[in-house]
């Protein structure tokens, strides 16, 4: 296997991992981090370090890319994923808590 694919591999699966953590740790986050619906966040979720490992292989990257001179935008997100990540604020003070 050359460097590259080698290289490839090796992000495919920490990126995998760290997919899998969020989605089963914060379902919501992973929805808005990962752009996962929630067939996929109960999939990844479930699944296990070797069948991790068999996806990484597939010689492609398992992830995107955004495009460099576009910044992400929020307006796609519904409206109730977008106020249930805003941090919690107190009602007195304004600030987060």
């Amino acid at each position: 296997m050359s460097s590259i694919n080698t290289d490839l591999e090796n992000l495919n699966f920490q990126f995998l991992v760290v997919v899998r953590e969020c989605a089963k740790h914060n379902p919501m986050d992973a929805t808005w981090k990962f752009n996962l619906n929630t067939e996929e966040i109960e999939r990844i979720s479930g699944m296990t370090l070797d069948e991790l490992r068999g996806v990484a292989g597939c010689s492609r990257a398992v992830f995107t890319l955004l495009p460099i001179n576009q910044t992400p935008s929020t307006s796609s997100i519904p409206s109730s994923i977008l106020a249930a990540l805003l941090p919690e604020m107190t009602q007195s003070s304004m600030e987060p808590v």
